[in-house]
C-alpha cells in the first residue's frame, strides 16, 4: 500500500510540476519509457491532500475473514514450507512437480552446460560500459541501469513424449540488459513496416490465424503442412540476424547504423546462477537471443518475416504462415507425392539457415495454438493439450470483486471466438464449466455472437492509484480515495482540471499470488542448502559493551531506530542502512561532531539543536526490521519501503522523520543507473 501511495502521489507532483512549467520549458526527448529517478519537487497546494492521503493509509481497519478456501490456501502453504522442497513448475501445463535442492541443480547444471560456458565479471563490466555509451548518446544514462544479474532457472516440459523417464526442460534466462528496451521500440517500428510491406501471415494471435483458415479455399481438397522450429531463440545466430537487418533495411525501413548498434549490443547476454557463477554461450559468446530478454519476441518476429518472404517465394503466395516458431501450410489439390516433396523442401530451406524444424504433412485437421483445424468439415474449434486441465480463479480468492465477476463472461468470449458455431462451442463448453464449477461460480457459459462494432474510444491523459486489494481490509479504500480528491480539489482550486475523477482512476491491483509464494520458497530452500560462512563477523567494535547494537554493528540491510532520550520527551528517528550499519552510525556520529554536516539528517538537526541548548540526552539504536535492497532488474526496493512504512505508521508527534521522504528518491536504486558507473 505505501508503495502504491508513493507512486500516486509522485505522479501527482510531477503532473502539477509541468502544469506550471508548461509556458516556460518544454522537451521533445524520447526517454524510452524509463522513469526519471528524481523525485519531484513538493507543491504547497498538494500537501493537504497528501497528509490526508497517508492517514488514510495508516488507518487502514482490518477484518477477520474465514473462508473454506483461504484456510486451504494457508494450509498448503503451511505444508510447502514443511516439506523444504523445490517446486518446479510446468512449461505449457498448470502442474507443479516438487524436487529436492539436489535435484534441481543437478536438472539446471546439465541444461546450462549444454550449451554455455563459463565467463568472468569483467565481460559483465564491459557491456554494461558499451550501454553506458549507447545511452549517454541518447541523454539517458541516469534513467537505464545496469545488467540485472537474475538468476536462471528452468520449467518442465510435461507435454513432451517420454517425460517420466527422460524430463525435457526449458530454459529460463532472466538476466538481460536495458538496452533492449530501446531495442525492443526500434523493432516493433520495423516489424509493423516490414509486415505493412510484404503482407505475409505473421499470425500475433488466434484471431488472425482463425480468419487465416476462414479465407482458404476449397477446404476438402487442402491439406496441412505443420512445421515447429526447435530451439528458436538459441538457434538464431549473429549471421542469420544480420542477414534479417539488411533484407529490413532492403525494404526501406527505419534501420540506421544507431539501431543496428543498439539491436546487436542488447544480444550480448549473459546467464547467471545463484551460486555467483556467470555463463556464455558456447559458440558465440557475444551474442544470444535469450526467452526472456526485452526485445526476444521482436527478434523473432522479425527473423520470422524474412523467413516467411523467402518461403512465399518456394511455396507461394499465402501458403505458409508463421507463429514464433510454429508455422502451419495449406496446400490445394496436392497429391501425396507432391506434399512430400514439399515437405522435403521446407526442411531444406530451413537448413540452410541453420535451424531444425519438426514437421508433419498430409493432415486433414491439426491443432495450431488453442484451436482444432478441421479442412474436411470446414470447422475449427477450441483446443486443449491432453494433460492441461482448465483452472480459474476461485470466487474466495482475495482478488477484487470486478475480476471474478467478470470471469465467466471472458471465457464465453474466447470460447466462442474459438468456435465455428454454437455446436462446438457446446462441446466444448463442459469441461470448462466443470473447472468454473469447481472454482466456486454458479453461472453456465454461454454462446456469444460475435460483432465487429467498435465503441469510441477518446484519450485522457489519467493517473492510475492501484491499491492492493484484500478481503480481509475493512476499509473502502476507493470510496475514501475519491472522497479525498473531492475535498481537497474542488471546483475553484487551481488543479481541479488536473486532478478530478474523470484525469483520476483508481483500479485495484492483487495482492502476491502463489506464483511469487513459490518463487520466495524456492529462493529460501536454494539459500538454506547454501554453506554457511562461519568467517563473517557480526561486530567490529573492541570493546563488545560499547557496540551500538548489541554486537550486531555489521548487520546490513536493515532499518534500524535512534532513541532520543531527553527531559522533555523522548523522540526517535528512522533510517535505512543497506551497507553495514556501522558504515551509517560512523556517518551520523560525523554529523554530530562536525557542525558542518548539521543538516545531513534530522537526527543531525535534532543533536544540534540540543546541543545549542544545552540540553542533556542519551542515544540508543536499535535494529526495526531486515529487507532486502534494490537490486537491477527488481520492481521496487524493499529496503526503503519498509521504512517508508514504518515512517507511515508510526504515531504522529513520536518520530522526526517527514513523511515527504515517502516520496523521496531511492538512494540504492540511483547507485545502479549507468550514469553512475565507474569504470
Amino acid at each position: 500500500m505505501i508503495t502504491k501511495v508513493e507512486a500516486i502521489v509522485r505522479s501527482m507532483r510531477w503532473k502539477a510540476y509541468f502544469h506550471d512549467i508548461a509556458n516556460t520549458t518544454s522537451s521533445n526527448k524520447n526517454n524510452f519509457g524509463f522513469k526519471s529517478t528524481k523525485a519531484p519537487p513538493q507543491n504547497q497546494l498538494l500537501i493537504p491532500f497528501e497528509n490526508d492521503l497517508y492517514e488514510l493509509a495508516r488507518t487502514i481497519e482490518f477484518k477477520p475473514i474465514q473462508n473454506q478456501f483461504q484456510m486451504q490456501l494457508k494450509r498448503d502453504i503451511r505444508k510447502m514450507k514443511q516439506f523444504n522442497k523445490f517446486h518446479v513448475p510446468a512449461d505449457k501445463t498448470n502442474n507443479i512437480y516438487k524436487l529436492s535442492a539436489e535435484e534441481y541443480n543437478k536438472l539446471l547444471t546439465e541444461n546450462i552446460t549444454k550449451t554455455y560456458k563459463k565467463t568472468t565479471s569483467s565481460a559483465v563490466s564491459k557491456v554494461n560500459e558499451e550501454a553506458k555509451s549507447i545511452a549517454t548518446k541518447l541523454g539517458i544514462a541516469d534513467r537505464v541501469e545496469q545488467y540485472a544479474q537474475c538468476d536462471a532457472f528452468v520449467t518442465l516440459k510435461d507435454h513432451k513424449e517420454n517425460f517420466e523417464s527422460n524430463p525435457k526442460c526449458r530454459l529460463i534466462n532472466p538476466a538481460k540488459s536495458a538496452i533492449g528496451v530501446i531495442s525492443k521500440s526500434h523493432l516493433d517500428t520495423v516489424n509493423a513496416e516490414l509486415r505493412q510491406h510484404l503482407k505475409v501471415n505473421q499470425w500475433r494471435n488466434t484471431e488472425e490465424v482463425i480468419n487465416w483458415f476462414n479465407s482458404i479455399p476449397d477446404k476438402p481438397h487442402s491439406r496441412f503442412i505443420k512445421f515447429d522450429i526447435a530451439d528458436f531463440y538459441p538457434s538464431i545466430s549473429q549471421s542469420f540476424l544480420t542477414k534479417a537487418i539488411e533484407f529490413a533495411k532492403s525494404h526501406s525501413c527505419s534501420i540506421d547504423s544507431e539501431t543496428i548498434n543498439v539491436i546487436m549490443h542488447s544480444r550480448k547476454c549473459f546467464l547467471f546462477e545463484s551460486n555467483g557463477n556467470i555463463w556464455v554461450k558456447k559458440e558465440n559468446e557475444e551474442f544470444d537471443v535469450t526467452m526472456g530478454s526485452y526485445d526476444g519476441a521482436e527478434i523473432c518476429e522479425l527473423v520470422g518475416l524474412f523467413l516467411l518472404s523467402e518461403l512465399s517465394g518456394i511455396l507461394g503466395t499465402n501458403k505458409a504462415g508463421l507463429y514464433r516458431d510454429d508455422g502451419l501450410c495449406c496446400f490445394q489439390n496436392f497429391s501425396g507425392p507432391k506434399l512430400e516433396r514439399t515437405k522435403k523442401d521446407i526442411c531444406k530451406f530451413f537448413k540452410t539457415h541453420g535451424l531444425n524444424i519438426t514437421i508433419e504433412s498430409n493432415l486433414v485437421a491439426t491443432e495450431f495454438l488453442d484451436i482444432m483445424l478441421d479442412l474436411k468439415n470446414k470447422k475449427y474449434y477450441p483446443y486443449r493439450k491432453p494433460n492441461s486441465e482448465p483452472q480459474y480463479i476461485h470466487v474466495q480468492s482475495n482478488h477484487p470483486p470486478n475480476i471474478i465477476k467478470q470471469i465467466p463472461a471472458m471465457i464465453s468470449k474466447r470460447l466462442s471466438n474459438n468456435s465455428c458455431n454454437q455446436s462446438e462451442f457446446e462441446k466444448a463448453a463442459p469441461a470448462y464449466n466443470k473447472a468454473l464449477a469447481d472454482s466456486g461460480y454458479g453461472e453456465k457459459l454461454t454462446f456469444a455472437t460475435q460483432t465487429n462494432t467498435k465503441k469510441r474510444t477518446r484519450t485522457r491523459n489519467k493517473i492510475w492509484f492501484n491499491p492492493p486489494f484484500s478481503i480481509n481490509v475493512k476499509t473502502n479504500i476507493g470510496k475514501e480515495f475519491f472522497r479525498l480528491l473531492d475535498k481537497h480539489f474542488p471546483q475553484h482550486h487551481k488543479f481541479f482540471k488536473l486532478f478530478n475523477r474523470n484525469t483520476v482512476k483508481l483500479s485495484y491491483s492483487c495482492m502476491p499470488n502463489m506464483e511469487a509464494v513459490l518463487r520466495n520458497n524456492n529462493a529460501r530452500v536454494l539459500s538454506e542448502n547454501k554453506p554457511v560462512d562461519a568467517t563473517i563477523k557480526l561486530c567490529s567494535c573492541k570493546d563488545a559493551n560499547l557496540c551500538p547494537l548489541s554486537g550486531e554493528c555489521l548487520k546490513s540491510s536493515i532499518v534500524y531506530r535512534a532513541t532520543v532520550k531527553k527531559a522533555s520527551g523522548d523522540v526517535c528517528y528512522l533510517g535505512a542502512s543497506a551497507r553495514p550499519f556501522k558504515e551509517r552510525y560512523n556517518n551520523h556520529t560525523k554529523a554530530f561532531r562536525n557542525r558542518q554536516y548539521e543538516k545531513d539528517t534530522q537526527l543531525s538537526k535534532l543533536i544540534w539543536e540540543l546541543k545549542d541548548r544545552g540540553e542533556q540526552y542519551q542515544l540508543s539504536w536499535s535494529i526495526e526490521s531486515s529487507a532486502i535492497p534494490y537490486k537491477p532488474g527488481s520492481s521496487k526496493c524493499d529496503l526503503c519501503a519498509t521504512e517508508k512504512l514504518l515512517i507511515v505508521m508510526a504515531a504522529p508527534g513520536s518520530i522526526i522523520n517527514k513523511r515527504d521522504e515517502i516520496v523521496s528518491k531511492c538512494r540504492h536504486k540511483n547507485k545502479f543507473t549507468l550514469k553512475c558507473l565507474k569504470s
